[in-house]
């Protein structure tokens, strides 16, 4: 079904200067992302590769989910070298900073975190990157977006396991005292994700064993470095399974 208001406003946003995520607001008040082909030169390219590679590759992870029916933002309108997505409300760090929202709403948003990272390994899925910053939650629902490293994968591999090993730290980063909310999604994982899922992540963890032990080491030399200080953390979280 066309949507006039938005097909106008998308126009309006294309001809404005190229930026990766712009905001599209409608008159009515719904609000989108318009999300279009990183423009990189230099240095920047060589650290993250190529820009409609890795824009190709969230154009095939969105379909991919939406397809198997997994919770992730619908596709509205796209085009050659751009998509738009309807707001699926706030990330995962800005529900937990949001101080009018109960503790019980907090942890219902990354229990249903892990329980959608636990369906999408059993589909055969990796996210490639599930920052806790790169999960949304509309009050039902959390969803997936930034599949720039999504790919296929065999269940209870390496590269799922690489996926709970991210999400981990990404938690631990930003809360290093504070395991609620880690521990309410790794608790609806172990529930949703498929057998033998959690013994893969153990052993990663446990083949991750010697970073830890130069995290631990740098994070000496830089002690308010948290993603060094996480290090440590996530390692220690997932080798108990």
């Amino acid at each position: 079904m066309s949507d006039p208001d938005l097909e106008n406003s998308v126009k309006t946003a294309l001809a404005e200067p190229p930026r990766r995520v712009r905001p599209v607001v409608l008159p009515d008040g719904r609000r989108f992302w318009l999300k279009r082909i990183e423009r990189l030169t230099g240095r920047l390219r060589l650290q993250k590769g190529d820009p409609g590679r890795a824009f190709a590759t969230e154009r095939a992870g969105l379909r991919a989910l939406a397809e198997a029916g997994l919770p992730v933002a619908d596709v509205a309108l796209e085009g050659p070298d751009w998509v738009v997505l309807p707001d699926a409300g706030p990330v995962l760090t800005v529900v937990v900073a949001d101080e009018s929202r109960s503790e019980a709403e907090k942890l219902a948003a990354f229990a249903r975190a892990g329980r959608a990272l636990g369906l999408l390994h059993w589909a055969g899925m990796a996210h490639g990157r599930p920052a806790v910053r790169d999960i949304c939650w509309d009050g039902v629902e959390a969803r997936f977006i930034d599949l720039e490293r999504f790919r296929h994968a065999r269940r209870g591999g390496f590269w799922q396991a690489a996926d709970v090993v991210m999400f981990t730290q990404t938690a631990f980063t930003r809360w290093p005292e504070d395991p609620r909310w880690l521990d309410s999604a790794l608790a609806a994982y172990a529930v949703n994700a498929p057998e033998g899922a959690l013994a893969s992540v153990a052993r990663l963890a446990r083949w991750l064993t010697p970073l830890g032990w130069l995290a631990r080491g740098l994070h000496r030399l830089k002690p308010k470095n948290q993603e060094l200080q996480a290090v440590s953390l996530t390692l220690e979280r997932l080798r108990r399974g």
